[in-house]
């Protein structure tokens, strides 16, 4: 396992962790802090493995450069007439980079979104609210319980995408699994 997928799955394992600390019996402001820590720690986690799987395909001549741009975040300009990548940042909707995905290896894209897809859609408009606040917002439990486990749909759906078996982590859910 390298470096960077151990890192990723201490992400995991942290958003869960957060989120089992914020059903104990806290204090509101502990149970809250808890809370925004697992459901950032959720999307840090989905950003992660969405850049791990993109990794495999962002300098592959099978993709356009306009998809290789969207794979890797790297933004496109004209040289010697031709687009190429530029080593400057481009950012797209995470939504946008899992439906490119899906769309790309599945072989039914409404099919692979099943029904996490629109539970990650309001999780991320959550997320938004949290790290872009305009008001002063609470946390719900189920709101970050639903969040991983959109998480963990939409990577188990990837995976049985592109590489053709389920995402091994989506089989514990919300539990943490072995700590080691």
């Amino acid at each position: 396992m390298s470096e960077f997928e151990i890192y990723s799955s201490d992400l995991l394992s942290s958003s869960k962790l957060f989120l089992e600390e914020a059903k104990a019996d806290l204090p509101e402001g502990g149970k809250q802090r808890m809370l925004r820590a697992a459901l950032t720690h959720a999307f840090f986690f989905l950003e992660a493995q969405l850049n791990y799987v993109a990794s495999h395909f962002s300098n592959s001549s099978e993709f356009s450069v306009i998809e290789r741009s969207l794979l890797s975040e790297r933004d496109i300009a004209l040289d010697n007439g031709k687009f190429v990548l530029v080593n400057k940042s481009k950012f797209f909707r995470l939504e946008d980079r899992i439906e490119f995905l899906l769309a790309r290896f599945s072989r039914d894209l409404e099919s692979a979104k099943g029904t996490w897809f629109s539970d990650l859609k309001s999780s991320i408009k959550v997320r938004n609210r949290l790290v872009h606040p305009k008001d002063a917002h609470s946390l719900e439990v189920n709101e970050v319980e639903k969040a991983i486990l959109s998480v963990l749909g939409c990577l188990s759906a990837l995976y049985r995408a592109i590489f053709g078996k389920p995402f091994p982590p989506s089989a514990l859910g919300l539990h943490s699994g072995p700590m080691g």
